[in-house]
């Protein structure tokens, strides 16, 4: 499976088929990501450190994707982050009915589509 591929599949998992609209950097006003997630009860709090720690290192194994598209090793690693998302998801959809979540995971995911582009 190439890089794009799974890039891609990821995506999906998470809801972002092609031209789909998510919210965009000037979701947060004057507060920083960080300081939305604090606004977030207790559980949304800690599932959205856990995801910004998971996207972390997800983009490191984009990155290497990218410079090392056989190392087996990373492709590997890069599958199972993937099955993570993937048994996220029915965590994510009830999450996703708290607008202010919604709103947050939205971002991050816009912030780490963007990442990807760049690599």
């Amino acid at each position: 499976m190439s890089a794009s591929t799974t890039r891609r599949k990821f995506l999906e998992l998470l809801g972002l088929t092609a031209g789909a609209t998510i919210a965009g950097a000037t979701v947060f006003g004057k507060s920083t990501p960080d300081e939305e997630i604090l606004t977030l009860n207790a559980e949304e709090q800690e599932f959205m450190l856990m995801y910004e720690r998971w996207m972390d290192e997800f983009l490191k194994v984009i990155k290497i994707q990218k410079d090392e598209p056989h190392n087996m090793d990373n492709h590997k690693r890069m599958m199972a982050l993937t099955e993570i998302a993937d048994e996220w998801k029915t965590q994510i959809n009830t999450y996703m009915q708290d607008k202010k979540f919604a709103t947050i995971y939205h971002a991050s995911v816009e912030r780490m589509k963007k990442e990807i582009q760049n690599v």
